[in-house]
């Protein structure tokens, strides 16, 4: 429970629901332990020694607007209870999403994009239904057991002690069955992502698996991770279904003993016969009130495992952000982005090694290399996406962990290398660059990305399907190239991005956004997307291996010469 107490914070706003409800749950349990004892009266007084209709009708009065006032006060405290979880799941749920939004993309890499969805969700749901139980509960519970004992022992001390017993072995039976469930818990959450992992990645590539008829293989490992989810949580249910009859039997017995020793001091004249049913209903009482301890424990056991993994979540570390939001003309040099010895890697061995070059404002810069070379991991460190293990990244003279990052990011356009398109529409993706861009500027925007027949076609405002469903590769390629071109920026940054367009495309395209001021960074495996640039890095296993322009790296980088071969074959 550690886990809970350490998102208390979030309850922050809510303090008077969280306080009351309980409160109204303890008004509730006072009216339910006084009516035994009206019971009680009603049986020895009211039938046994006056014979009184009245007095009996006049109790029963009693014990009828109690009831009445015990539901409005168990309604309001629920009501409470409802505000306050409601309240803090949404408080928390948003903290977490906004969290997510700020880890670097390592962590979000190691936590897993399933996990990440398991967390926001079912986790959180958890977390708050335990705590509007927690709520309605953490002093009715207590007080009714504690309540009924002592009015119990009022009645009668020796009796009282199977009361007692009764609690002891019904609170390590609940402990015990806890105990052997938890664990089962724990492994079932870890199984519902694997479940969310599969379903993403089936509806993700449902094209690809359905155009090599993999449905069969698709549907089988859901199946096997459902059903091993399955298994987990019936092995927990199992468990955890040994609660009722064992504590419905221990209750039993009590009642027994309590009728068997109860009549005997009957006979003697040491109790009545309303005390006996006064005992019985306490006893009764406290059974219901520890069986739903056992319930409450079995959710706070699930979500102590998903308030666990919602702290982890939330401890994720987020780098320390740049101060820096401010660049002034005088302050911008001719170097507009320098790279000094930088190194990294995602894990384990460096991905890039040792990379220097410059990139002066208004130039323009080409980066090849074959797959894995670290072409865009390049970029990645140019957007702080990854924070680079050694050396520096510099944009007009300063190191880019200087600056904030949102305002260091409204200088770059940026086309990744798998073009992300919304759901929405046209003019609703490409206002992502700028919320403020004129129609104008969207239609120029497209017709330099070549877009033009898309517009024609489906109009900005034409529906796109989430993922771009509904367009081809090379539409939402050049969807995503006409959002970065929405907006004036420093820097272009070309991630492998006219790799799904044709040669024609992709030549009037270069052409089209030589006539965009800023510098630009163009990242291909293609000769004819960098040919032009005034400067050409080749990058292999992470190292540069050649500098230069198009003709200097011909006559001087063989690997270089050897992609001009193949691609001019």
């Amino acid at each position: 429970m550690v886990a809970m107490w350490k998102l208390a914070k979030f309850l922050k706003g809510y303090v008077p629901q969280a306080i009351f409800a309980p409160l109204c749950k303890l008004i509730e349990a006072v009216a339910e332990l006084a009516v035994p004892m009206i019971i009680a009266k009603v049986i020895d007084v009211g039938i046994g020694e006056l014979h009184d209709k009245s007095y009996v009708i006049k109790y029963c009065i009693i014990i009828g607007a109690l009831a009445v006032f015990g539901f409005i006060i168990s309604v309001t405290g629920q009501y409470l209870a409802s505000k306050a979880a409601l309240g803090f799941g949404t408080k928390l749920r948003s903290a977490a999403f906004k969290h997510v939004n700020k880890l670097p993309l390592s962590a979000s890499d190691r936590l897993g994009g399933a996990s990440l969805v398991t967390r926001l969700t079912g986790d959180i749901m958890n977390c708050q239904s335990a705590l509007n139980m927690f709520l309605r509960l953490v002093l009715r519970v207590p007080f009714v057991v504690i309540g009924a004992f002592v009015m119990s022992m009022i009645i009668d001390p020796i009796l009282s002690l199977m009361f007692f017993a009764m609690t002891v072995i019904l609170t390590a039976t609940i402990y015990l069955v806890l105990h052997f469930t938890l664990p089962h818990v724990k492994k079932s959450q870890k199984k519902l992502d694997e479940i969310s992992r599969l379903s993403a990645q089936s509806l993700d590539g449902a094209r690809v698996i359905r155009a090599f008829s993999k449905q069969n293989e698709t549907k089988a490992d859901f199946f096997s991770a459902a059903d091993s989810a399955a298994q987990t949580n019936i092995g927990a249910a199992k468990i955890s279904a040994l609660l009722t009859p064992l504590t419905f039997a221990v209750v039993n017995l009590a009642i027994i003993a309590v009728l068997w020793f109860g009549g005997i001091k009957v006979d003697g004249g040491a109790l009545s016969q309303g005390q006996i049913v006064a005992l019985i209903n306490y006893l009764t009482q406290a059974f219901f009130v520890i069986v739903n301890i056992g319930n409450v424990f079995y959710v706070f056991t699930r979500s102590a495992a998903c308030g666990v993994r919602v702290n982890e979540l939330l401890d994720t570390p987020v780098p320390e952000d740049g101060t820096l939001d401010k660049i002034e003309n005088t302050e911008k040099t001719d170097i507009a982005l320098e790279f000094e010895n930088v190194s990294f890697a995602y894990d384990g061995d460096y991905d890039v090694r040792d990379i220097s070059f410059t990139l002066k404002r208004g130039g323009t810069l080409g980066i090849i290399g074959g797959t894995g070379s670290g072409k865009s991991t390049v970029i990645n460190l140019i957007e702080k996406f990854y924070t680079p293990q050694k050396g520096r990244i510099l944009f007009y003279g300063k190191p880019i962990n200087e600056y904030n990052t949102d305002f260091l990011r409204s200088f770059f356009g940026y086309v990744p290398q798998r073009a992300a398109i919304l759901a929405g529409t046209l003019d609703s993706n490409l206002r992502i660059a700028d919320e403020f861009v004129t129609e104008e500027r969207e239609i120029d925007a497209l017709k330099k990305a070549q877009a033009s027949e898309l517009l024609d076609k489906i109009g900005l405002d034409g529906v796109i399907a989430q993922d771009g469903k509904n367009l081809s590769g090379g539409q939402r390629q050049r969807v995503s190239i006409a959002r970065a071109l929405c907006r004036d920026n420093e820097i272009y940054l070309f991630d492998d991005a006219t790799s799904a367009l044709d040669y024609k495309t992709e030549r009037d395209f270069i052409n089209a956004v030589k006539q965009t001021n800023g510098a630009k960074i163009f990242v291909s495996q293609r000769i004819s997307a960098v040919s032009a640039c005034d400067e050409i890095i080749v990058l292999d296993g992470g190292k540069i291996v050649g500098r230069g322009t198009h003709e200097e790296l011909k006559a001087s980088c063989p690997l270089y010469a050897e992609f001009c071969a193949s691609q001019n074959r």
